[in-house]
């Protein structure tokens, strides 16, 4: 059970009746993912699981970024803080767990959705958006691909938007993401949509919610293999040495590859 006295390193957790907020807190490197990161908000989902009088989870950053991704500066460095060197297979467990959580996930975006920062977005049951926000996958721009979030893009927005964002790599608006089917609702007053969501999935029963997410993931191709080959091809492009130079370039230098 999640003990309420709890201090984390890299998210803020609060509690409100049913209600349970995780806030991603590492603002100084633009709350982008480290192992440490993936680690704590995977023992926080497992032990809400355990609290049947949780309904909603709310996931949010701050109102600069939500969440930009695999911590590059991490990676170069090749330290127990990487998301891939040591767990090559977390970040994907994260969007599964996620995604099949017997509660209601909101992803509650503010400022700039970038790269792994989509997939929790994806992955999320419910996606408000304030009017600012950006989203963009930009992998592609250092010869890697989203293949751990494409799963969970492709069941959220459909294959050619999927792979229409990949491609473009640059953000888009709240209001086109939208359009795409990647956002929910979009708000000027954020806070003000997210309470009226809590308030009407509040009136839903703890086994309801369980029954739809459990129904609607038997409909959705995501299975264990999918797992296999997403981490595979995520694992095989970190570990070339042209991947590996361009990200070296860019957190060192501040150069892209097509800058060299």
């Amino acid at each position: 059970m999640i003990q309420e006295d709890t201090i984390y390193s890299t998210i803020l957790v609060t509690r409100q009746r049913e209600v349970l907020h995780i806030q991603f807190n590492r603002p100084e490197q633009h709350n982008s993912i480290n192992a440490a990161m993936g680690n704590e908000l995977l023992e926080v989902l497992e032990s809400v699981k355990q609290n049947a009088k949780i309904k909603i989870i709310v996931l949010s950053g701050n109102k600069n970024h939500f969440c930009t991704g695999m911590d590059f500066e991490a990676v170069v460095k090749q330290n127990n803080e990487s998301l891939i060197n040591q767990q090559p297979d977390q970040y994907y467990n994260l969007l599964k767990a996620i995604s099949e959580i017997d509660k209601v996930v909101i992803a509650k975006v503010e400022g700039k959705v970038n790269a792994g920062g989509l997939g929790l977005v994806a992955a999320s049951d419910i996606v408000i958006a304030h009017s600012q926000a950006t989203f963009g996958l930009s992998e592609a721009l250092f010869g890697l691909l989203p293949a751990c979030v494409m799963p969970f893009l492709i069941e959220r927005i459909g294959p050619q938007k999927a792979k229409w964002l990949t491609l473009i790599t640059h953000g888009i608006t709240a209001t086109r993401a939208y359009e795409i089917g990647l956002v929910d609702e979009v708000a000027d007053e954020i806070n003000n949509e997210v309470r009226k969501n809590i308030l009407r999935l509040s009136r839903l029963e703890s086994s309801t919610i369980e029954e739809i997410k459990s129904y609607i993931a038997k409909l959705w191709i995501i299975k264990e293999e999918t797992k296999t080959m997403a981490v595979a091809k995520l694992q095989s492009l970190m570990e070339s040495e042209r991947v590996q130079n361009n990200i070296k370039n860019f957190v060192e230098k501040g150069e892209y590859p097509w800058e060299k």
